[in-house]
């Protein structure tokens, strides 16, 4: 009877999951305060309320610089501890079905159990506002926040561990870790992102910014449907049982701080080494070197000696591999250039890659013969030597950049110094192909993840950043030209081998060449090309133009725009027409009023149809003139002779301004009513393409001193 009794109440709670994602579907996207979220909201509130769970609701207007006119709703569930753990939730933006419904089982499922931790479910009515209200009510004690950001019931969860500034501490992606593992769950700490993050290379803001910048332990979780997704209600299950066991754990907060761990994972097995142990490793590495070299001072002695005696080499070497670096970076963007594919590239970024690491192969093949020239004795412990020590430069200057790169160079130190004191030549090629592993998952990781920052930075290298990938593969490149020359082959073979290897390549750079010149189309059915229509109207020059752009030629298109009909053929990225009056009618007019030295404005907007956002700013005469507001209706910000107020998205309509400044403030006010949905008919038709439509209805009002 109680097995029977605790399936029925499974089944049950199974099918509250499901019900909830088939009713909130339908209203997702939805932006902050739109009617999708105003339904989504009353669903939580009606939930909550038949649950008996008690919440609070937060308006989201009392920041002084932004404004939203949505609420976060807030559901704390007292805990027997003194730990206390958040789960945010996004309602907008960021939101989907998924999220909601989960949050929703989360609530209703503690609700009925004892728990050690505080927890509180947030749903945050505006994705950035929301998490900044919340992230200041948090900011006075010591939390742990998850941040869900799934788009359906994902397959496998994604961990977002840290942002432009801050990485999430050690200790709770230690214990992520260790409970979803024992959940049953499947998630991917994606080794690195870290690295990404420590040096700055995804500058893409999110949610998760705002916690971690306001000192609050923070990690982001999201993924998609993937081919084959887990049953919806098992997924659930599972995902409850890991805020479960997190909860549960002893969270001493000041345990672990550290931000400079290093992860690795074997298959679905991760390692998590903190600070101290990369500190170790580096000091282990460090020290049987300095040991080998005190017991064999001589052999040291002999190694920098000859890379004193032919540092020219060392120098000519840097200054051709930078020039074939930069020559690389020339040949890529003219290939871009040629196959109009230079607003594309971050779709072909392993081609890319691929084409200029095979144009800097070409060159360094051709560049093996000149090496046979340096005749000087012991010439192949110069290349060991020279190996070691470029390698201890590397560490130097790119750990000083970032401290998160120690593991890959301690890693590549150790495998180089082994390669120059082992006198086996298998054993040489094992260290060396080891010497790069760390790098290469690290690269094949960056190029998938993709970190488009910099991918840009290596495909479209600068001179500094071309000298640094130059100072990078030196010790790799000294560790193939020791290899290569050490090979017991007639000098006549080498030369034979080294130029069939030119040609192989080279080869393989025309037939790439070839496919995307002629065969590579960059859009289909699956791929298609965004065509930005952005319709402006000026009220009082009673004139429009529609543009049409994109970052690729616009080809051929029809736009039905009210009752025009505009036919686009174009090669060009970017088309511009004159249009007719909206149908939409709008009218923004204000009333000015005065007492004593205040003069009082009120503004007021009408528009039909449903207005995205709504812009206004102050305008001074000239740039040295300041204007004085003593009192606004909603927050604003000021700089130099511009004024900018913060307007929520979705304001209802008619929207009302009302703003006191000083008597003799004089100024231009700008008023700027967008739409995101067309409030008329507009109908497109390309082939392989899709339309983002936006249009802007500009008013200028003047206001002058008083005479």
């Amino acid at each position: 009877m109680l097995l029977f009794f605790f399936c029925l109440t499974s089944i049950s709670a199974q099918e509250d999951f499901e019900q909830a994602i088939g009713k909130l579907s339908p209203f997702y996207p939805a932006q902050e305060h739109s009617e999708q979220a105003d339904w989504i909201q009353k669903y939580i509130k009606s939930r909550l309320e038949k649950a008996d769970i008690p919440y609070t609701e937060t308006p989201l207007n009392t920041l002084k610089d932004s404004h939203s006119f949505a609420q976060n709703i807030s559901v704390v569930l007292p805990g027997t501890g003194d730990q206390n753990l958040i789960i945010a939730v996004p309602m907008a933006e960021h939101g989907s079905a998924a999220n909601t419904a989960l949050a929703l089982e989360l609530a209703e499922r503690f609700s009925k159990q004892e728990h050690i931790s505080h927890i509180q479910i947030l749903f945050l009515g505006a994705d950035f506002i929301g998490a900044k209200v919340s992230s200041e009510e948090l900011s006075n004690g010591k939390y742990s926040l998850f941040y869900l950001n799934f788009k359906e019931i994902p397959d496998e969860i994604i961990l977002q561990t840290g942002n432009r500034e801050h990485i999430t501490p050690y200790w709770m992606v230690n214990y992520c870790n260790s409970t979803m593992r024992k959940a049953g769950l499947k998630f991917n700490l994606k080794p690195e992102q870290n690295i990404l993050y420590s040096i700055g290379m995804i500058p893409e803001p999110s949610p998760l910014d705002i916690y971690l910048d306001a000192g609050i332990t923070a990690l982001m979780m999201y993924g998609e449907k993937r081919e084959k997704p887990q049953y919806a209600s098992i997924w659930a299950d599972s995902f409850c049982r890991f805020v479960e066991y997190f909860e549960k754990q002893e969270l001493t907060h000041h345990e672990n701080e550290d931000q400079n761990y290093f992860i690795m994972n074997l298959g679905d097995n991760y390692f998590i080494f903190t600070e101290l142990y990369i500190m170790l490793f580096f000091l282990a590495v460090t020290s049987f070197i300095l040991f080998y070299i005190v017991l064999h001072a001589k052999q040291a002695r002999n190694y920098v000696h000859l890379f004193l005696k032919n540092f020219f080499i060392v120098f000519w070497t840097i200054m051709m591999l930078f020039i074939f670096f930069q020559i690389s970076t020339w040949i890529s963007e003219l290939f871009l250039s040629v196959t109009k594919l230079d607003t594309q590239w971050q779709t072909i970024i392993p081609e890319l890659i691929s084409l200029k690491v095979l144009i800097c192969l070409v060159f360094l093949v051709l560049l093996l013969p000149t090496y046979s020239q340096f005749k000087q004795h012991n010439l192949g412990n110069f290349y060991s030597g020279s190996a070691i020590i470029t390698a201890l430069l590397d560490m130097v200057i790119f750990m000083a950049i970032d401290f998160s790169l120690a593991a890959h160079f301690t890693w590549s130190l150790l495998c180089i110094f082994i390669f120059a004191v082992a006198k086996r030549r298998h054993i040489k090629f094992l260290c060396m192909l080891l010497s790069g592993l760390f790098f290469i998952r690290t690269i094949h990781g960056i190029l998938f993840y993709p970190a488009l920052n910099l991918c840009q930075n290596l495909i479209f290298s600068s001179m500094w950043t071309n000298l640094y990938l130059a100072l990078f593969v030196l010790p790799f490149i000294f560790m193939g030209i020791r290899i290569f020359y050490v090979i017991p082959l007639k000098v006549e073979l080498k030369h034979i081998f080294s130029k069939l290897t030119g040609y192989a390549v080279m080869i393989i750079l025309t037939v790439l060449a070839f496919r995307f010149i002629y065969l590579y189309k960059p859009f289909d059915e699956n791929n298609r090309q965004l065509v930005n229509a952005i319709e402006f109207y000026d009220l009082d020059e009673n004139r429009g133009t529609l543009t049409l752009e994109s970052d690729y030629k616009l080809g051929t298109l029809l736009v039905q725009n009210g009752n025009e009909e505009i036919s686009v053929s174009s090669k060009d990225k970017q088309v511009i027409y004159d249009i007719k009056k909206p149908q939409e009618e709008v009218s923004v007019w204000a009333a000015t009023n005065r007492f004593l030295d205040r003069k009082t404005i009120e503004f007021h907007v009408a528009a039909k149809g449903k207005p995205d956002q709504l812009y206004i700013t102050f305008k001074a005469p000239a740039k040295d003139e300041k204007i004085l507001i003593l009192d606004s209706t909603y927050p604003y910000q000021i700089q130099d002779d511009t004024v900018s107020f913060f307007i929520g998205k979705n304001q209802p309509m008619p929207f009302e301004l009302k703003v006191t400044t000083h008597k003799d403030s004089a100024f231009d006010a700008q008023v700027e009513i967008c739409y995101s949905t067309m409030p008329f008919d507009f109908i497109f038709s390309g082939d392989n393409k899709y339309c983002k439509t936006s249009l802007i209805l500009s008013k200028k009002l003047s206001f002058q001193e008083e005479k």
